[in-house]
Formats: C-alpha cells, sequence, structure tokens
C-alpha cells in the first residue's frame, strides 16, 4: 500500500512566535512498529495507547518507525483521532482509507531508511529523521521542557530504538535537539523496555537530560488480573490498567505537580501500583520487578569517581551488578555513597518475595562485564 506524501519541512516559526499553545510540556513518544507486531493499516495499536493527545499542560508527539515501508513518521494527532474510525460502518474504509486517514496528521515522513541488514546506514538515516523531528518540536514549542520516551524492547548499551539508532548517532541527535532547545531534556524515559538501567545507558542519556527513568530488570511478564472469555480484558483490569498507564495519567501528574522532579516520583510510583495489582501473579513467578528515577548531575558525580576507581586496576570483572561489582572490589565508603545518590526515588517488589536475582538499580559496564 502506498503511503501518501506528506510535507517533511518543519512548520515554520514566525516573528510573532509558533501559532501553538504554550504548554509546558512536550513528550516524544517513539514507536518500532514491526510487520508481525500490526499492519500498516492498523488503526488500533500503538495509536490508542495515548488516548489525550494534548492538554493545558502536555502535548504528545509520536514517532512511528514502520518496518512494512522503512520509514520514520512524526505525527501530531489531535484528541479527536479515533483509532475505531468508521470500524462500525456497513461500507468500513479500505485499508489505504485507514492509512490516509491516518497519514494526514504526519508532519514529517523520512522514507527510504536502508535495512536493519545494514545497521551502519539505517543508524545514521534514523539520526538525521528523528533530527528533523527534534527541530520541528522545538520550532513549535521552544520554550516547554522536552521529554523523550521509548515504548518497546530494549537491553543495555546506550543505543535507541531496539538497537536500531547507535550510540554515536544517539549522541549527535540528542546533542542536536538539546543545542536547539538550549538546554537539557527533562527526562529520558526507558521505563518500559527491558535492562535499560545500566550505566552505559546513563552515560549516553545523561549527557543530554536532566532525569533519567529505567530498570536493571526485565520489564512486564505479569498479569494485573483477568481476560474474559472474549480475550477483551475485564473491566477491572481494564480500569487498573488505567489508573497505572503513565501515558495516560502523565496529563494529570504534570497538572498537580509542582515541579519536573516531583511529577516523575509520581510516575515511578504508579510502577509501584502496577505491582501491588499484580503481587499474585509476581509472587507465584518470583518476577523481580522494579523501576528507577536517576539523577544525572548525581550520575555524573559518582561516573568521574567511578572511573578514577576502575584506573586503579583493581576491579573484580564478570559481575553484572554495579553494586555488587563495587563491593566485591572493596570500593571505598565514599564511591558507595555516590552510588546511592544517584538513585532519587524507585520503585520495587522485594517486599512481595525474596529476590532470587542480584539487582541494585544499575548494570555494571560492558566491558567490565565481560572482559576477564
Amino acid at each position: 500500500t502506498t503511503i501518501p506524501t506528506v510535507d517533511t519541512e518543519p512548520t515554520p516559526v514566525t516573528a510573532q512566535g509558533p501559532p501553538f499553545p504554550p504548554q509546558p510540556h512536550i513528550i516524544l513518544r517513539v514507536v518500532y512498529v514491526t510487520e508481525e507486531w500490526m499492519s500498516l493499516s492498523d488503526l488500533t495499536g500503538w495509536q490508542r495507547a495515548v488516548p489525550v493527545k494534548e492538554s493545558e499542560h502536555l502535548r504528545f508527539y509520536e514517532a512511528a518507525i514502520w518496518e512494512a515501508t522503512e520509514s520514520a513518521h512524526l505525527y501530531a494527532f489531535p484528541n479527536d483521532y479515533d483509532p475505531d474510525w468508521r470500524s462500525s460502518d456497513l461500507d468500513p474504509p479500505t485499508e489505504a482509507e485507514k492509512i490516509a486517514y491516518r497519514e494526514q496528521f504526519a508532519i514529517s515522513v523520512h522514507r527510504g531508511l536502508p535495512p536493519k541488514s545494514k545497521p551502519e546506514e539505517r543508524s545514521a538515516s534514523l539520526r538525521a529523521a528523528f533530527e528533523d523531528f527534534a527541530s520541528i518540536l522545538v520550532e513549535r514549542h521552544p520554550d516547554a521542557e522536552h521529554h523523550l520516551i521509548y515504548s518497546g524492547h530494549g537491553a543495555p548499551g546506550g543505543y535507541l530504538f531496539e538497537w536500531q539508532m547507535h550510540v554515536d548517532d544517539v549522541a549527535i541527535f540528542l546533542s542536536t535537539w538539546t543545542g536547539l532547545l538550549g538546554q537539557p531534556l527533562g527526562v529520558i524515559d526507558m521505563g518500559g523496555p527491558c535492562n535499560k538501567g545500566a550505566y552505559d545507558d546513563l552515560v549516553s542519556f545523561c549527557k543530554h537530560s536532566k532525569y533519567y527513568i529505567a530498570s536493571d530488570l526485565p520489564n512486564g511478564g505479569y498479569s494485573m488480573g483477568t481476560a474474559l472469555p472474549s480475550g477483551i480484558l475485564h473491566p477491572i483490569t481494564l480500569a487498573r490498567f488505567k489508573e497505572t498507564e503513565p501515558e495516560i495519567q502523565y496529563h494529570r501528574i504534570f497538572a498537580t505537580s509542582a515541579t519536573l522532579e516531583e511529577a516523575l516520583k509520581a510516575k515511578v510510583d504508579l510502577h509501584r501500583k502496577r505491582y501491588e495489582y499484580s503481587v499474585k501473579d509476581q509472587t507465584e513467578k518470583k518476577w523481580a520487578q522494579a523501576s528507577y528515577l536517576y539523577s544525572c548531575s548525581a550520575f555524573w558525580d559518582f561516573a568521574t569517581a567511578f572511573e578514577s576507581f576502575v584506573a586503579q586496576g583493581t576491579v573484580r570483572k564478570g559481575i553484572f551488578d554495579l553494586y555488587e561489582l563495587m563491593v566485591e572490589s572493596s570500593a571505598p565508603p565514599e564511591l558507595l555513597d555516590l552510588f546511592r545518590a544517584v538513585f532519587i526515588h524507585n520503585a520495587d517488589n522485594r517486599d512481595f518475595f525474596e529476590w532470587e536475582v542480584v539487582a541494585n538499580g544499575m548494570i555494571s559496564p560492558w566491558d567490565l562485564v565481560y572482559l576477564s
């Protein structure tokens, strides 16, 4: 199916200022849409995850990396965007019509991404696309706090979008965004992907952000309730999901929080509430879960001291958890205190059962884990 042509030029900002409401917070939410996950004409998946796109306090922009067409799209959906558009009509829309309905809200499209079999080229192409997306957001909202969220899979390493944007290109993209904005991002939120609470991730992202959210554990894999025989979520489960889903609750959180840090702590608390709703399933599975809010300024204080400690050549290698690595390497108390100061809020389920994993919030640098 051919995607309709979309103007890819950033919307210009006039001398009088951007013709957009002055929301104090802008979130760029990114998804990678594989063909096995959903088709190009599906309007009901990731597009439904943010039901309210815009409020007085927050404006969501959504970017999709489409595997089916090897393209990256930036969308500015309105609040009346309808994932069920004409689905109940006697004459429902064709696939092409559904695509056209969604794509009318695309404000920048980058086609011709190199295939994943050419990772370096694909990374550079995605970096260029997201630099363009960032320029549009800054032109539209130059005085807002900008934030980045990725909803998808992950692993340690400091890259973005499921290994598709490499660390060097991540640095260029984020430097471009913050350079245009004139300040760091408010938060880079990797609280959905697994195992992104790693030293290497904080090195990559904390250069460009005030705060970072992630977990050093696999995320998800548990149930907050049961489904009806039809497969539809039970009403109680659906209510729990809505209560604890950040993309739904962020509007309320930003409206009621005095500071960004307060808002991000409230966001992490949603994870704890979700754990509580899943206590039976998590306990039966002995499924450790945690979410952390990291201070990027405190991280750099720790990182400077940690690198000096590593340079002494007495660090034990091959230990996955960074705190355990430091303890086993006889790190001084001052270094351990700097490590603890990086974590300004967290949620976990340690009180549900005895964890069978050692996880203290940060994965060791890869070169210390894998080099003997």
